[in-house]
């Protein structure tokens, strides 16, 4: 969509049905009254500090907040009109008043004949600088008059627009100019936070703070810092203490007995108890629930398999021996169990809180570092410390996620936010030498992989033949260069390096187009007959696919001379959870590591039985050699199971490896403490500020 384009929907779609109904009823060629001095009139303030914004006007007009930001409130004569508008809005790119301003008055034209400007130019406001101009104009048959005026603060736009027909605006202008001269812009105050007391950041928000139904990234992160479980990952991505305070396993390696820790509260001031572990456990294995991580993060213990299918009431494996002492058996022993209890379905909820309502998640009542101060959709989430937290308050005051909130170069640039991922157009001047941006650039190896998923239960993709044929005409190191700049590895296998049980010897499948084109016509749907009609499910914010998809669409048509004949763009915030649903022929997909093991690679994205394993690959050999990994207590023969499996994921051609990814975050100098996380666990407890 072009800038003009999104002007006009933003505001000519609001004001010009605001224009007709002011207008109505006012014919063209009504004489113009003299305007009528506005006599002294008591005044009103209109002050909205969380979008720093305020201005004065009249005590006989009306003032309605409209809860949304553009119009952010709407001012009206004693008539209903005229009308002033105050809207705030994020910047499309980097611009001057001027630029954007001729922008906002060329969009509030559209559909107005005879326009002539009655004056135009920069005007001062306090400190700050706007653009504002005066127009007259004919819409329909009335003759009407508007005034607008735009100032820029950082990465967003306010503006404030007077409109009416012509006479009405004329007789009411001394007080619209009086309204105009008090448009004020201050510090914002975000949910009542000072700045220098919260680390802000750009976010996309969370879809469910539930931590038994969460399962991307950005609820994940949440989560984690709101509730906690027995164990967690420190910054160093190693097991360690979280309500558990210390453990046992029995020899078999099978028993884990957990002791809690005396005095950790809820927010809300309860003690916590084994009974609320083996609530949430038991919660997150009910099948009504609808949890879609508990199988696989829960699934080891005794039972929950079980209560999950709906044969049993509780689940057998946890066992409350008194208030603080836990004991949970698994079915065989696992040498990554306490791993997978940091992951957010295995974190304490109360029962109480749950019970209030299907949306309770919206006000939860967890036991981390951090507790819910507010949430409003695509707005803005407020976390505020806990004081009461187990392991001592930590240090940072709030943490505040602006959603949606603007470009988030600019926002880092001009002071509103604290931390931001660097983009690919700003990359190379974060890695200036010479720019002040890179004192500030923090760069680290992600534990993720970017792959293309497969349907293996349709045409053409059930044969390995073909799978192969695409990957072989797949050129990621192209890829890397063209769409990514350089700024991701391309990835021969599925662990990225690092990672424990990472082998840089796997054998990758390397970019061949004449040996895809062989492997094509020896599938079997690489006859005479019509190659299978092919779809690509991806997940974009707007209405067109990403770069990638698009290369690689064009990759494969140009060395395989197969098209597709739709790509099908799902909601980020519903891709993961609706994708084995909902999958095509193929697919593309991310999976960030949620604990430093191979199984979580290797296991839980390509055993068949797992819910993770989106395209349905199933290979009995492989399934074998997982569940031998699963049981087997010697490290260096457990890793080197994992090795066997991957090699044979890879030739089996079940996905198509392209990337691992690299973290480029900018993080400003007052911000101490900052370590960026390769796996979910909590941050801000290491956070500190020093204006």
């Amino acid at each position: 969509m072009t800038r003009k384009t999104w002007l006009i929907v933003a505001l000519l779609a609001i004001l010009s049905v605001l224009f007709l109904a002011a207008c109505q009823g006012k014919p063209k060629g009504t004489p113009t009254p003299t305007p009528t001095p506005t006599p002294a009139f008591a005044r009103l303030v209109y002050r909205n500090a969380e979008e720093g914004v305020t201005l004065s006007y009249p005590a006989q007009w009306t003032k309605t907040d409209t809860g949304q930001k553009a119009p952010l409130v709407e001012i009206k004569g004693p008539d209903g009109i005229p009308v002033v508008q105050v809207s705030v809005r994020p910047l499309p790119q980097a611009m001057t008043v001027s630029d954007y301003a001729g922008e906002v008055i060329n969009a509030l034209k559209e559909g107005i004949s005879n326009v002539t400007e009655v004056s135009r130019g920069e005007v001062s406001l306090g400190p700050d600088t706007g653009y504002q101009a005066v127009f007259t104009g004919i819409a329909g048959i009335t003759e009407l008059k508007a005034k607008v005026m735009v100032m820029l603060r950082g990465s967003r736009a306010y503006d404030i627009i007077a409109f009416s027909n012509r006479p009405n605006y004329e007789r009411y202008e001394s007080a619209i100019e009086f309204i105009f001269s008090t448009f004020r812009l201050e510090e914002a105050s975000l949910g009542g936070v000072s700045r220098n007391q919260s680390f802000t950041v750009g976010s996309v928000g969370p879809v469910t703070l539930d931590p038994a139904l969460a399962r991307e990234g950005f609820s994940i992160g949440f989560i984690v810092e709101l509730y906690s479980g027995l164990v967690s990952l420190d910054k160093d991505i190693k097991v360690v203490p979280e309500l558990a305070r210390s453990w046992d396993i029995s020899p078999d390696g099978k028993v884990y007995t957990f002791r809690l820790r005396q005095g950790a509260k809820f927010h809300g001031g309860r003690e916590v108890t084994a009974e609320d572990f083996k609530y949430s456990i038991e919660r997150a294995a009910d099948p009504n629930t609808g949890s879609q991580t508990a199988s696989l993060y829960l699934g080891d213990i005794v039972g929950v398999k079980d209560k999950l299918a709906g044969n049993a009431t509780e689940v057998s494996g946890v066992q409350v021996v008194d208030r603080s002492t836990l004991r949970i058996t698994i079915d065989s022993p696992k040498a990554y169990f306490l791993k997978k209890l940091t992951h957010a379905v295995a974190m304490v909820v109360d029962k109480d809180n749950v019970t209030k309502g299907d949306e309770w998640w919206r006000q939860p009542n967890g036991t981390g570092s951090y507790k819910l101060k507010e949430w409003k959709e695509d707005d803005i989430v407020i976390l505020e410390r806990n004081a009461d937290y187990y392991l001592g308050a930590p240090k940072l005051p709030y943490a505040v996620y602006r959603l949606f909130a603007g470009i988030p170069m600019l926002m880092y640039e001009s002071g509103e936010i604290d931390m931001t991922g660097v983009s690919l157009d700003d990359l190379e001047r974060a890695q200036d030498v010479t720019n002040p941006l890179n004192k500030e650039l923090v760069t680290s190896a992600g534990f993720s992989l970017e792959y293309i998923g497969f349907n293996h239960t349709q045409p053409p993709f059930d044969d390995p033949t073909a799978r192969l044929a695409l990957t072989y005409a797949t050129d990621r190191e192209k890829l890397a260069e063209l769409v990514f700049k350089n700024t991701v590895r391309p990835a021969r296998g599925i662990l990225p390096p690092g990672f424990p049980g990472y082998n840089p010897d796997v054998k990758g499948v390397p970019f061949d187009p004449v040996k895809a084109k062989e492997l094509l016509a020896q599938s079997k749907y690489g006859g005479d007959g019509p190659f299978p009609s092919l779809v690509f499910t991806t997940s974009s914010f707007g209405t067109e696919p990403g770069l990638l998809v698009s290369a690689l669409v064009n990759m494969w048509q140009a060395n395989l001379g197969i098209t597709f004949e739709n790509v099908r763009i799902m909601s980020p915030d519903e891709y993961t959870y609706n994708l084995k649903a909902e999958k095509d022929n193929v697919f593309d997909l991310g999976w960030a590591a949620d604990y430093p093991d191979p199984e979580n690679f290797l296991d839980i994205l390509f055993h068949s039985g797992s819910t993770e394993n989106l395209g349905e690959y199933s290979n009995p050999e492989v399934d074998a050699l997982l569940e031998k990994a699963r049981a087997e207590r010697d490290e260096g023969q457990r890793m080197a199971l994992y090795g066997q499996i991957e090699q044979k994921i890879v030739d089996d051609a079940a996905v198509i490896p392209l990337f691992f990814d690299i973290q480029y975050v900018l993080v400003k100098p007052h911000v101490k403490g900052f370590v960026p996380m390769s796996v979910p666990a909590p941050m801000l407890k290491y956070i500190s500020l020093e204006r």
